[in-house]
């Protein structure tokens, strides 16, 4: 017989300590709910790396063996977007230049974390990845001013 097909008793202390830890579980305190945000970089070119071809001496410009490639990666954009248990906010795509903290708080934070965390409540926490925009002084005053809990 298998130790699959036999049945496993739990013995008095096992199953009262199996019936507390599902009766405590019903009485954990109200927990909170992140907002993970983050920014993702799609690239228009993903393949752009270096590759290597052996050939024969005297073949360097046979077309079979030129490969076209983008200078400098090619391009691409970065998108931002935050996902929570009660939902996900709208992908905002971040143009004309890097991610400044700056830019951070006037076109994220004002537009799209403060009223998703306001649509939430009081249980609103938001994680970020820790990246130097997410985590300069004007930031995190401006949420301090705002009172959004930033997870560290």
């Amino acid at each position: 017989m298998s130790t699959m097909s036999q049945r496993s008793h739990l013995t008095d202390s096992e199953a009262w300590r199996a019936v507390g830890r599902l009766e405590g579980a019903k009485l954990k305190p109200k927990q909170r709910k992140p907002l993970e945000c983050h920014e993702s970089h799609f690239f228009v070119h993903p393949d752009n790396r270096p590759i290597f071809i052996w050939r024969d001496r005297g073949s360097r410009n046979n077309p079979a063996f030129v490969h076209e490639s983008v200078r400098f990666g090619g391009g691409g954009v970065l998108v931002y977007g935050g996902i929570s248990n009660d939902g996900r906010t709208d992908l905002h795509i971040i143009r004309d230049g890097p991610l400044t903290a700056r830019r951070y708080r006037d076109e994220i934070l004002r537009h799209i974390i403060v009223p998703y965390a306001a649509a939430i409540g009081d249980d609103f926490i938001l994680m970020d990845d820790n990246s130097r925009p997410h985590r300069a002084n004007l930031v995190e005053d401006s949420l301090f001013e705002e009172g959004i809990v930033q997870r560290e």
